[in-house]
């Protein structure tokens, strides 16, 4: 393994599936891809260790959301022993496993992940477990700046994709049979996990606007989440069964993005929006509010001009007239697929996001490289006394913070 390999560890707590598990899927993969060591720690059962299982890429795992002495002395040593130079903390309770893990390990540069834009809870662990703090947009850098992170050790690095090519007429085909559709029926889509802030109770309330104004289309919702009994309860009480469908989480959503004619996004919170910028990519025309991280990916960096509709959050109204407008301006439509596909292929593509975090894994290593072997027998009771200093530090840290 040549000197300018890097060996990292990327750390993803979540059992289920969603767009900060989508970005870390595709930069390991890039990473190996490149030819860098890729170690994997995820929980046990969770939907990206079974994607990690099912290509055969080998992974460590913990039980639970809270590992145990045990568990965090063993991937203690099993970094060492691979030699890791960077570990990679995907989301907030990784970053908690990682601070514990890496906690007086020399030689190894500490990054975390902010997806969201959601308020910093506690400026703590991020600014004394991680040495840089990857922000997927510009939004998500100015919470963590805002919530006392320092300002120098964050960096905003954009999410990216790396999407197969897809014939849109063809999906398009395939899904309308699918779904039972007469081939000139609208077919609208939208995608993410069935919970509040992505605002899939206005896409419910739009479709009741626009029946009633005669038109005729159907809504696909791909995904799957704690509302779902609500806002099937919604679709029944609104009449629309048939019209909007719930179908559930997809292994392949942009399929489903690509046979569509718009993407509906009308989120109340983003920290980038990965199906928005697929639909980008692919050439579907996107309704989204510009909310977050999301309001980067809806305009252009050199002019701000929108690249698709922008709406209102929480507008039925808006987004049932956007859906009219979409339908009825061939040329607008043409406009904003080109405009916005062109700026998606100029910052949003998986190269460029792998790149940008070799870069900035470079930029914070230690100047100490990690011995690549085991340690002797007499510092296991060293290390195991720093991991409880560690665990009790930051319990008591926290506490003194909320």
């Amino acid at each position: 393994m040549s000197s300018s390999t890097l060996r990292i560890a990327i750390v993803s707590s979540p059992k289920s599936w969603g767009g900060g598990e989508e970005l870390a899927w595709t930069l390991g993969n890039g990473l190996s891809a490149r030819g860098h060591s890729v170690t994997w720690l995820t929980r046990r059962s969770s939907v990206l260790h079974q994607r990690l299982k099912s290509q055969g890429t080998p992974c460590l795992t913990v039980c639970s959301k809270y590992p145990n002495l045990s568990e965090l002395t063993s991937l203690r040593h099993n970094f060492r022993e691979q030699g890791v130079q960077t570990i990679y903390g995907n989301d907030s309770q990784a970053i908690n496993w990682l601070g514990l893990i890496g906690f007086g390990m020399k030689g190894v540069s500490k990054i975390g992940v902010k997806h969201t834009v959601f308020p910093i809870k506690s400026a703590l662990k991020y600014n004394w477990f991680l040495d840089k703090i990857l922000c997927v947009s510009e939004a998500s850098r100015t919470v963590c700046i805002q919530g006392g992170i320092r300002p120098e050790a964050t960096e905003t690095i954009y999410g990216g994709l790396d999407i197969p090519a897809y014939d849109r007429a063809h999906e398009r085909s395939v899904l309308a049979k699918s779904l039972g559709l007469h081939k000139d029926t609208r077919l609208y889509c939208a995608v993410g996990s069935l919970v509040n802030c992505k605002g899939f109770d206005t896409v419910i309330e739009s479709a009741s606007i626009l029946l009633r104004e005669g038109r005729k289309f159907v809504i696909a919702i791909c995904g799957e989440g704690p509302l779902r009994e609500n806002l099937q309860t919604q679709i029944n009480r609104k009449g629309l069964n048939g019209v909007v469908r719930l179908v559930g989480f997809q292994q392949e959503p942009y399929r489903w993005i690509a046979a569509a004619d718009s993407l509906l996004h009308p989120s109340r919170s983003e920290g980038l929006s990965l199906v928005t910028i697929a639909a980008q990519l692919l050439g579907t025309p996107v309704i989204a509010t510009a909310i977050g991280g999301l309001n980067e990916v809806m305009h252009s960096p050199a002019t701000q001009d929108a690249l698709g509709w922008v709406i209102q959050k929480d507008s039925p109204a808006d987004l049932a007239r956007a859906i009219v407008d979409l339908e009825e301006s061939h040329e607008k439509t043409s406009r904003f697929v080109i405009e916005a596909k062109l700026w998606a292929n100029r910052r949003f593509l998986a190269k460029q996001m792998i790149e940008g975090v070799l870069g900035l894994a470079k930029a914070s290593a230690k100047t100490t490289a990690p011995r690549v072997l085991a340690f002797p027998s007499y510092q296991l009771g060293v290390e195991i006394v720093s991991l409880n200093a560690a665990k009790d530090a930051f319990r008591g840290r926290s506490e003194s913070r909320l």
